[in-house]
This record gives structure tokens, sequence and C-alpha cells, in this order.
């Protein structure tokens, strides 16, 4: 991928617990190059929030280490200290959060909080320029009235016009890399899809590369350009987003379509048996084994490293696949 604007190298993000440390990101990589949706999908417990976190500079609260390196626009921001992350953090990279209600101050008004992002990264804006703004982001997202809106606390607002108003706040400054932790989660069908559409056509619009965390791989299917399969903490499968959702090659990814329910289709919805594993006991082993039908010998003894399925110099996103059985079988 010529000049990618994201560059994620080996990442690793260990929690400390009790029992030691907990591995819940594990050897990740991606690139991510400017105006590219990528979706990353994986049961709950697989990592992809951490993932997230990681990239905005949040796992420090929670006295993480991070390992690996991250590159965004040709800077290593791996080590950053919180006053450089703050910088860059609502300004070129921005996120929006699962939860709306829980984003958004309670006891400040709409408008005072998208004028915020404004004032502290652009301080010598006018105050008018910076009204005029605000109300422009409003209009931008679908809000109606927005002049009375911007005068509204977050409460008398409905659900969908609440995480329209946490993409307002994300895009307000044009930001390079928007990440969306399952921004639609608990929106309705309908609300979930104007949000849907509303990221997208902005991001076309902007240029802007999006990483879209989600349970839902019919909205990545809608929504993304390539998708990264993550479980206990590894990226399994990788490639564009038709080709993965098409022809799905990790017994994972295979388990994840077939269990999704289908609308208008006879077929059995069959879910993955056991459970998702503790991340403290997988050793080396491949961390999905003793769940897989297909799994051998080898796979008990050594995790598979994720590597190209089909070579082809013309795919301009490579699928690659962590599974030893997958590579062992014999190609035409």
């Amino acid at each position: 991928m010529a000049n990618p604007l994201l560059t994620v190298s080996n990442l690793s993000v260990e929690y400390p617990t009790r029992h030691g440390w907990l591995r819940a990101v594990n050897d990740v990589s991606l690139e991510l190059a400017p105006g590219m949706a990528l979706g990353v999908v994986g049961e709950s417990g697989s990592g992809k929030s951490t993932l997230g976190q990681a990239l905005m500079g949040l796992t420090g609260a929670s006295q993480a280490r991070v390992g690996g390196r991250i590159t965004f626009d040709g800077q290593d921001i791996t080590g950053l200290t919180n006053k450089a992350w703050r910088r860059i953090r609502g300004d070129r990279i921005a996120m929006v959060f699962q939860d709306p209600t829980s984003t958004l101050n309670p006891v400040l008004r709409i408008g005072d909080q998208i004028a915020e992002v404004f004032q502290w990264h652009r301080p010598d804006m006018p105050q008018t320029e910076v009204r005029r703004r605000t109300l422009g982001m409003l209009e931008r997202v679908g809000i109606r009235e927005a002049e009375r809106r911007l005068r509204s606390y977050p409460h008398e607002l409905s659900g969908g016009m609440r995480q329209r108003v946490v993409i307002a706040c994300a895009l307000a400054l044009e930001p390079a890399l928007l990440i969306a932790d399952e921004p639609t989660t608990a929106l309705d069908v309908t609300v979930q899809a104007q949000i849907l559409d509303l990221m997208r056509d902005l991001i076309i619009e902007r240029g802007t590369a999006m990483i879209l965390i989600s349970h839902d791989l019919d909205v990545i299917g809608d929504t993304c350009d390539a998708v990264a399969v993550m479980y206990a903490g590894r990226v399994v499968e990788f490639g564009a987003t038709d080709d993965v959702l098409a022809a799905p090659q990790h017994p994972y990814t295979k388990g994840l379509l077939a269990s999704r329910p289908r609308f208008g289709h006879n077929q059995a919805v069959a879910p993955i048996a056991g459970t998702v594993p503790d991340l403290r006991s997988i050793g080396t082993a491949c961390a999905f084994q003793p769940r897989c039908a297909q799994a051998v010998d080898l796979c008990g003894r050594e995790g598979p490293p994720l590597q190209g399925f089909v070579a082809t110099d013309s795919a301009k996103v490579p699928h690659r696949v962590a599974c030893h059985v997958v590579h062992q079988e014999p190609r035409s």
C-alpha cells in the first residue's frame, strides 16, 4: 500500500491484573490508506475496543503496557506524552464511542460541546466563526432546527440525535482518521442505517480514513472496504470485505458468518461451539483450536502466523489468514 496514513506494526497491549499481565491485543499489524474504511469484527473480548483505544492513546489511564509501533501520517505516535496526544486527539484522530449518553456531558448544552472542539484546538478562532462552524456541523449531520438545538441539553435529544452530535464533535476539525467503536449498537435499525450512511458520506466527501469496530458483519459489509477479523487479541483473517465475506477462509470467520441470522433465508443459525478463551491460558497454541472442528495436532502446539492466502499482484488488499489447516491444503 503506497503512502499509508496509518501503519500498525506488531502492536500489543497488556493490562496489569492480580495474576500478572493480560495481553488483550497480541501482535497486530495493519495498514490504512487515506479515504479507506476498515472494519474490525469479532466476539466480545477479542480485543477490538482495546485496539481502538490504543490507536487513540487512551490506554494510559489503565496503566496498560503498549508494545510495537503505531505510525500515523509518517510520525511514530506510540510513545507520545499525554500533552502531545491532546494536540492530536480530536484534531487529526477522532473517535465515536458506543454510547452517546455517556460520551456527552449532561450539564452542557449541545452547542457548547461542539464549540469546545474548536476552542481547544483552534484557540485563535473568533467566537463568531466558532458559532458558525458549530451550527454548520449540526446541519451537516442532519439535525433539524439546528439553531434551536444549539441550546438543547443531551437528555432533550433522542438516541439517534445524540449520536449525530457525537459524530459532529468527532468530524468538526475534519480529522484524517476516524475510529468508530460500535457507534450504532444502541440504535434501532432505521436510525442505524441513517447514521452509517451519514458517516460514509462524510468520509467520502472529506477523504477521511475510518476504522469501524462492530459485531455486525452485515454493517461491515455495507460500509467497509477491508475487514480484519480478531480473535483472542489477534487478527486471524484480513482482506477486502467482499473477498472475506464471500469466501471466508479461517474457521472462525466461517463460524461468525454461519451464526448470524439472515432475513429471508431458511438456513438455521449455527452458533460457534464453546466460549472465548481465558487470555491467560492460551500459551503458544492457536487460541481457536479448542473450538475448531478442523484443528490438527500442530494447532495445539503453535499459533499460526498471518500470511497470504492467495498471491495476486492485482489485489489492492491482499487476503491473509492465520490458520495451519488453510495453508496446508493443496491449491490448484
